[in-house]
């Protein structure tokens, strides 16, 4: 079976990508996967022989290069589908990378997973409570162009035959603003469990010189954008008034106005800092190197990074927002505060460096429940389940 997986992003923004990755990965063998998607200037990974890749143009704009793929996709679909017979199309809403083929009609049945929304992104970046000119393109262009964007995710979501929907929580936005998803399938993300595990230490300072020898880690990672909740943040580090805790912030995007953030709350590079985009292959010794792992975020569906820190042995703090609920039990396997509470989270950051005991029981439980739920394999076995029924439902 060929499946013609479509993204613009392809490990290159953020958790779509890794989605894609995962799971083209780790489909059963008798699939065959094609990515259309846009070249990046990262280093790829080797995939295997089933996976081809087919780069439609190049990202440099979260925003505006997912319009530019939208048109290439059109525009070269035929002709690839021609040369390899795609079964099924198997795209990623919220980018609605493939809106012009819903719209103009395709004769290849299609799929939708459904990561975000336009509104839960919305509702996220103001929260933030930024002026419009402190935010990242794409989080400023979705404010701008909402009524638009709003439009056209409606008449997307209506195109959408089979969905699929990374969260209890996101399925349940979609059947309240769209009246679809009723019945369809929850399969939540997964991840490669043996690429996120436990590392030498040795080696993962090897990778991160600039680490080596800090104690008491607090780790973001993700992109620069305001919806994460940095702001919220790099208050707790002001309020935790401790200097012998690190706050290392890794990710895509600019991180300017954040480092000037930080320096006017007092707090200097030493103690702050900003590392930039992490290649994927590297994240896994990044983890370890953790003494926590922060997602402070204002809206997520399903965030990969909090489940790649909890395979790898990470203790986990993150927001109770969205679908984060569903794979963190608070003081189980992670730590929960409310979004926008810069005091709750100075509070659990000091508890997890504080007490070891705790801390080592979340990691145990963290893993084991990721390896159990949260897995690759597990992942892709379900979205061939739904692959199949797709086709037999078509033909």
């Amino acid at each position: 079976m060929r499946i013609a997986m479509v993204t613009p992003e392809y490990l290159s923004w953020g958790g779509v990508g890794s989605y894609v990755v995962q799971l083209a990965r780790n489909l059963p063998s008798d699939f065959e996967v094609h990515l259309l998607c846009l070249r990046n200037d990262r280093s790829e990974p080797r995939e295997c022989d089933r996976i081809t890749v087919h780069h439609l143009g190049r990202s440099r704009d979260t925003f505006m290069s997912n319009n530019q793929f939208q048109l290439a996709l059109w525009r070269s679909f035929r002709d690839l589908n021609d040369a390899h017979h795609f079964d099924l199309v198997h795209s990623n809403h919220a980018q609605m990378s493939d809106l012009l083929l819903k719209m103009l009609g395709s004769e290849v049945p299609s799929i939708t997973t459904v990561h975000t929304t336009i509104d839960s992104q919305r509702m996220g970046t103001k929260a933030a409570g930024l002026p419009l000119g402190m935010l990242e393109t794409s989080e400023r262009m979705t404010l701008l162009l909402l009524p638009f964007l709003r439009t056209a995710e409606r008449l997307y979501m209506r195109k959408c035959g089979s969905l699929i929907f990374v969260s209890e929580f996101i399925r349940d936005m979609c059947i309240r603003s769209f009246g679809v998803g009723e019945g369809c399938r929850v399969i939540h993300n997964g991840i490669d469990t043996s690429m996120f595990g436990p590392k030498d230490l040795s080696e993962c300072t090897a990778r991160f010189p600039m680490l080596d020898g800090l104690e008491n880690i607090v780790l973001f990672s993700g992109r620069m954008i305001a919806l994460k909740g940095i702001a919220t943040a790099i208050e707790a580090q002001r309020t935790l008034g401790r200097r012998d805790v690190h706050f290392v912030y890794a990710g895509n995007g600019s991180s300017k106005q954040w480092e000037e953030m930080a320096r006017r709350a007092g707090l200097d590079r030493s103690r702050c800092m900003f590392i930039g985009p992490v290649s994927y292959g590297d994240m896994p010794y990044l983890y370890p190197l953790a003494s926590a792992f922060i997602l402070p975020s204002y809206s997520e569906s399903f965030p990969m990074t909090v489940l790649e820190a909890m395979s790898s042995g990470t203790p986990v703090i993150a927001s109770s927002v969205g679908g984060v609920p569903e794979m963190i039990t608070n003081r189980r396997d992670g730590m929960l505060v409310p979004p926008m509470d810069h005091r709750a989270l100075a509070e659990a950051i000091s508890t997890v460096l504080s007490d070891h005991r705790l801390a080592r029981s979340l990691c145990v439980r963290a893993r084991d429940k990721v390896q159990a739920n949260f897995s690759a394999s597990v992942m892709a076995r379900q979205t061939a389940e739904v692959y199949r029924a797709t086709l037999e439902e078509c033909s």
